[in-house]
């Protein structure tokens, strides 16, 4: 991404998140605030357009499910008693707004440019902002070098990243993550799969997918099958606790009655949820 720009992606999935918590798929109060005014604009017009725009969305069906399988992660972390979240990758993420409870620290972490432009449109009290560069810089260093306390167990956030770092570098900021962490700190990363994976429907998904993202220099670098996903996420030191496809997480977690069709999302889309045990 280049250093002078804010990610288009993240505020196109805040965008999206923006929709779905229009239409009471998600509990996002904070994601519309966080949007540019041209992609405001955009929001308004898909919620004021024909009903079949989101009754046909793939899109906006796997999205829901990613959000609400990752809070799930985040809350079950912090229902157990962990008070550090780190969420790499950040991007427009609320969710230090939106998970809240006592002695809770939020880390978030991302590219300058994105940071600095989320800082100005966020909500107060904010979270702990670490910019860093994943391409060439370590989360885990960024993360200590801002206070974070690896003596304490933390739940680490890696949503809708994997797809545009190479798989080098996925390892290493794994790897450095679980060494730095203490023991029962846990792990929830998510993984595109190979471009020849799943129906026609997904294909043109992704075709047009490219062709919003053309121009912004955030392009797909990794795509693995699910045995490759948890072969990564066990060789980067994580113990494996849940394996679920995203069309899994959508019928399970998105509400029939809002008309998405969860029934299209890709099977082929992998969700891990990981613990460091040793």
């Amino acid at each position: 991404m280049d250093g002078a720009k804010r990610s288009r992606t993240a505020q196109g999935v805040a965008a999206e998140r923006a929709l779905l918590a229009s239409k009471g798929v998600i509990d996002d109060p904070f994601a519309h605030e966080m949007l540019t005014p041209s992609m405001a604009a955009v929001v308004w017009v898909v919620n004021h357009g024909p009903h079949r725009i989101w009754t046909r969305s793939v899109t906006l069906a796997g999205l829901a499910a990613r959000v609400r399988w990752f809070d799930s992660q985040v809350i079950s972390a912090v229902n157990d008693g962990i008070r550090q979240v780190a969420v790499i990758g950040a991007g427009y993420d609320s969710r230090p707004w939106r998970i809240p409870g006592d002695g809770i620290q939020f880390f978030e972490l991302d590219h300058p440019a994105t940071q600095q432009d989320k800082a100005r449109r966020a909500p107060q009290p904010s979270p702990v902002y670490v910019e860093s560069d994943l391409t060439t810089e370590d989360a885990a260093r960024s993360l200590l070098d801002c206070g974070f306390d690896p003596s304490l167990p933390a739940v680490f956030v890696l949503e809708g990243l994997t797809m545009y770092l190479s798989e080098d570098v996925v390892r290493r900021q794994l790897q450095l993550l679980g060494k730095m962490s203490a023991i029962g700190s846990r792990l929830a990363v998510d993984f595109y799969p190979p471009s020849d994976a799943g129906t026609a429907q997904h294909h043109r998904q992704m075709r047009v997918q490219q062709l919003a993202r053309s121009g912004s220099g955030e392009s797909f670098r990794l795509a693995l099958d699910r045995p490759q996903a948890v072969s990564l996420v066990q060789a980067s030191g994580w113990s494996i606790d849940e394996v679920m496809s995203l069309r899994a997480a959508a019928i399970a977690l998105v509400p029939s009655d809002v008309g998405l069709p969860t029934d299209a999302v890709n099977e082929h889309k992998t969700l891990i949820a990981a613990a460091h045990v040793k």
